[in-house]
């Protein structure tokens, strides 16, 4: 029996827990959701969730999209997304969940032309933090929408998010002044030999904040705290209304891990900037331009090569399903054992990958995972076509593009649908650009509600799946790249186009959107 975790809304057992100091490493546990008990709408920080219902009924909302919870739904919880759900049936919903960390690599924070020619021969440390966190806001911390604070080594504010709970913004005006929350307004000090581990502190409502020193090489850059969350270890006035319901113990390690890839982040680019100012002061010196340039572009490669090599095992996870799988033979649940099979596969492809960009032909093949696992559920009703130049197939794309495009027509196009259901997914190559299709022959999109859709597309609404995939291309591709929703009685058709060119050079920066 694995640990228990108290919630107010039921208990998750937690079969597999990384070893204590290994916080790359994911959770899987059985969660149990009371009947008549509700989880309210709260945003998902720290981790991105699983989840395979293996019994009871209910309702969830995730982001803008409703839907029943029921025996074989699969369904994924990013990291910044809205959730809630109700258990409105009369027995447990109970769920096989699997938490990974938001964060499993190193963020790179892509040089700019000004460090790339830095001549100066040092660096202003509260300069660097400002313009650092600049570009990690763009790139990562925007997405996140995680209450998180950044100070330099003045102790003065250089970054705040606006994503911070109800209660905080009703009780301590949060929103109005940062220090309000006197765990914020408390001052850390922290003194050489730094200790680079986080701290904790709770505040008399009983809600949790992590601090942690951002140290390079024995250098105090400045530090981070975030969290504002309510653990299982609650404390303060048990009967008081409007607090956060208690998260698993799965966020906290999320949160914990990503001020640490934040801070490492921060560490790797100072580092990769001082070694850019020794670089430079080698330059100056040397008569010789060939070998200047071929030292500055070893000693850079070597030094990126080592600060952001990271490996993820795997080998727990899988060990977990085949055992569950197990069971389902044991107790003759074919179904089961089929659909964990798939999910397995579905698993393998996305745990495996450390890379912002995959070959076409493997974001095909984890599509025909997602698609497999859809037979299971809707059987001969179900046609799915592929037409891929084989042309393509070692071309580059962003990694998970396609399957939350398929999705919605599952979500959407398919909802009502009675008789027989056809999903179509193409790629050509026209003159620089993939061209790649996804159609459906469902319901299709109304007029207005169409429109509305192009709206949230241009705007970059966080919480709608489509949106999230153009904001992806938008900062992989910046605006060379093409998005277009047409829908008619008929189905809808997506099409997107990836400029080869531009991904290439994109790929070469490093730049991780």
């Amino acid at each position: 029996m694995g640990k228990i975790q108290k919630l107010d809304w039921g208990m998750i057992e937690w079969l597999y827990e990384p070893e204590e100091g290994f916080m790359d490493n994911m959770r899987v546990g059985i969660s149990t959701m009371l009947p008549g008990t509700v989880q309210p709408r709260h945003i998902h920080c720290g981790d991105e969730q699983l989840m395979y219902v293996i019994s009871g009924h209910g309702r969830q909302r995730i982001g803008e999209e409703e839907s029943v919870l029921e025996k074989g739904c699969i369904y994924h919880i990013s990291t910044g997304m809205a959730h809630e759900s109700i258990n409105d049936g009369e027995e447990p919903i109970v769920k096989l969940l699997i938490s990974i960390p938001a964060l499993t690599a190193v963020p790179k924070v892509r040089m700019n032309e000004a460090e790339r020619v830095r001549k100066q021969e040092s660096i202003d440390k509260q300069e660097f933090l400002r313009d650092t966190v600049k570009e990690l806001f763009r790139s990562m911390l925007a997405p996140l929408k995680m209450p998180l604070a950044i100070f330099d080594s003045e102790r003065k504010l250089v970054y705040k998010s606006k994503d911070y709970p109800e209660y905080c913004k009703n009780i301590c005006r949060i929103d109005e002044d940062l220090e309000n929350c006197p765990l914020i307004r408390k001052k850390n000090f922290w003194f050489p030999p730094y200790y680079e581990g986080a701290s904790a502190y709770v505040c008399e409502h009983g809600l949790w904040v992590y601090a942690l020193p951002i140290v390079a090489d024995g250098e105090f850059l400045g530090y981070i705290k975030a969290g504002h969350v309510r653990t299982g270890e609650r404390k303060g006035d048990e009967t008081e209304e409007g607090l956060p319901y208690n998260v698993p113990d799965s966020t906290v390690t999320g949160i914990v891990q990503i001020i640490h890839k934040l801070s490492e982040a921060i560490c790797n680019h100072y580092q990769l900037c001082q070694m850019q100012v020794a670089l430079q002061h080698n330059v100056r010196v040397l008569s010789d331009r060939k070998k200047e340039e071929e030292m500055l572009q070893e000693s850079l490669k070597t030094t990126q090569d080592q600060a952001f090599n990271l490996q993820i095992n795997q080998h727990f996870l899988f060990n977990t399903l085949n055992t569950i799988a197990g069971l389902a033979v044991k107790e003759e649940a074919m179904q089961t054992y089929q659909a964990v099979g798939d999910l397995s596969q579905l698993l393998r492809y996305t745990l495996r990958t450390s890379s912002y960009f995959v070959t076409l032909g493997e974001e095909i093949e984890y599509l025909k995972n997602y698609t497999n696992l859809q037979r299971l559920r809707f059987g001969k009703r179900l046609e799915v076509e592929y037409m891929i130049s084989s042309l393509l197939l070692q071309e580059k794309v962003p990694f998970n593009f396609l399957q939350p495009v398929a999705e919605n027509s599952f979500k959407h196009g398919f909802k009502n649908k009675k008789g027989k259901m056809k999903l179509s997914v193409r790629a050509e190559r026209e003159e620089n650009r993939i061209k790649l299709t996804v159609i459906d022959n469902g319901e299709g999109i109304e007029a207005e509600t169409l429109k509305a859709l192009r709206e949230k597309i241009e705007n970059g609404c966080a919480e709608h799946g489509t949106a999230m995939v153009v904001r992806k291309l938008e900062s992989l591709y910046g605006g060379s790249f093409g998005y277009q929703v047409d829908s008619s009685e008929e189905g809808t058709a997506v099409v997107i186009y990836i400029p080869i060119e531009e991904r290439r050079n994109a790929d070469e920066t490093g730049f991780t959107g």
